[in-house]
């Protein structure tokens, strides 16, 4: 079978919205493993493989666990592909049964001559039970990282919630009465693209959903169903005739359109105050200028010590330039999503749209590398 035509259904291009949120949440609690190490240290023991962090001993010597960098990629990694063969497997799933329903027959032709992308289901070059079929192994493989997942954690309540996002992804638009066909797709690419995706991997990595986690959840949330309003604007006349009655049919394209652009440009604002929360290159031009001293003794014989003097720690002056960079990309994104879309160019808007959420994910997640 012809890779680039399975490429289709599988839509790499809306990937990056999947891998976003496991970017951000993994960088915002990459701090408390800098401690953390294979044998543990003189204030804590490393945590188990298996099983998560236990509750602190009151007859241990030790505190709470730390968990080794070791264990922290691995749950990293099993989370990023529970996201990833999650959002293969409902774009197959979206392609089946739209295919099978009629609403993407205007997809049947290539991409020059109806203006959308061709489909695997509505073009008839995969039969329908192949496309099923294909969904079906990526929601196992989405299954088998997310045991995974709930194995090294302990988190056994990880099943349930898997057991959801499959529903959901399913329900979409297949089912007898798929929730994407009444108005409810968008608050579900919310909810599953932004708070599950971010929130899970922050509680499956640290046990802990801080504030700035939600913050960013809500961000990338948003620019989730910002990509979702663009594609539903470029298909709100087919959408209307099939009764597909997503928020752009029922808006309307000039009320639909404000909605797309604000989607796009509010999480690049939230951005934007993370960002300017921490000020990283006023914090890196104060530290040239003014760096950190302090007294340093060279041994338990040494009374007076000396003065010391260091700068800023280079995984700081990292952060600081790649969250510049990154945030002016986002700002980049933005406007040319926004002004793609004011003149019709769908096709344009959407790349930039989808490309949008890994940046801001990256904001954010140099914002919380310097403390913010």
């Amino acid at each position: 079978m012809n890779l680039g035509l399975w490429l289709r259904g599988i839509r790499p291009k809306t990937l990056p919205l999947a891998v976003a949120p496991v970017v951000a949440a993994s960088m915002a609690m990459w701090s408390t493993v800098f401690e953390g190490v294979w044998g543990g240290s003189y204030l804590h023991r490393p945590c188990p493989v298996i099983g998560g962090r236990p509750g602190p001993d009151p007859g241990d010597l030790y505190g709470t666990c730390l968990t080794s960098p070791g264990w922290y990629a691995a749950v990293t990694l099993l989370c990023a592909g529970v996201a990833l063969f999650l959002q293969i497997a409902a774009n197959l799933a979206n392609d089946y049964s739209d295919g099978v329903r009629g609403a993407d027959e205007s997809r049947g032709a290539g991409e020059d001559v109806s203006g959308k992308p061709q489909r695997l289901t509505a073009s008839g070059l995969v039969e329908p039970k192949r496309v099923l079929l294909a969904a079906g192994v990526n929601a196992a493989l989405a299954c088998v990282c997310g045991l995974a997942v709930t194995i090294l954690t302990g988190h056994w309540w990880f099943i349930g919630l898997g057991l959801v996002c499959l529903a959901a992804g399913w329900c979409y638009v297949g089912g007898r009465h798929p929730y994407g066909y009444h108005g409810f797709g968008e608050i579900s690419v919310f909810v599953f693209f932004g708070l599950v995706a971010t929130c899970g991997t922050s509680y499956a990595l640290s046990d802990e959903i801080p504030f700035l986690v939600v913050w960013t959840a809500t961000a990338l949330g948003l620019v989730a169903v910002g990509v979702l309003c663009v594609n539903n604007l470029r298909d709100a006349d087919d959408d209307a005739i099939h009764g597909k009655r997503t928020w752009m049919v029922r808006l309307g394209r000039d009320r639909g359109l404000v909605l797309a652009e604000a989607t796009l440009i509010v999480p690049v604002v939230m951005a934007a105050l993370s960002y300017a929360s921490y000020a990283p290159l006023v914090r890196v031009a104060s530290s040239a200028v003014n760096p950190r001293c302090g007294t340093l003794f060279e041994g338990t014989g040494d009374t007076t010590g000396h003065v010391a003097c260091s700068g800023m720690p280079w995984w700081d002056v990292a952060a600081a330039i790649a969250g510049t960079a990154t945030l002016a990309a986002s700002i980049m994104l933005c406007v040319a999503a926004v002004r793609s879309l004011r003149t019709g160019g769908y096709r344009r808007a959407l790349p930039a749209a989808v490309l949008l959420s890994p940046a801001a994910a990256l904001t954010f997640g140099c914002a919380y590398l310097m403390g913010a």
